[in-house]
């Protein structure tokens, strides 16, 4: 595997939320679906994120749900976490 490779699976991994060690450093979306999503501040891979949630989510729920709808849910959860700083 590249370097690079290497390095997109890791951050794919976290934005699977799966990295314990990143939870208290980060803010989490957490779906209906019951998937967790760690919002980075990398706006081009937080949009993969989303794009690859919606794929995942109907998947698992069978629900289609609207790139519009999450990534203003996804605000909310910023919004939300900025204010309690």
């Amino acid at each position: 595997m590249t370097k690079r490779k290497n390095q997109q699976e890791k951050v794919n991994t976290n934005l699977d939320c799966n990295n314990e060690e990143i939870h208290g450093k980060m803010p989490i979306f957490s779906c209906s679906c019951g998937t967790k999503i760690l919002i980075v501040p990398d706006l081009p891979e937080m949009r993969k994120a989303i794009k690859n949630h919606l794929v995942n989510h109907r998947k698992l729920s069978g629900e289609i749900l609207n790139e519009d709808y999450l990534a203003q849910e996804i605000l909310s959860v910023i919004i939300e976490t900025l204010n309690e700083t």
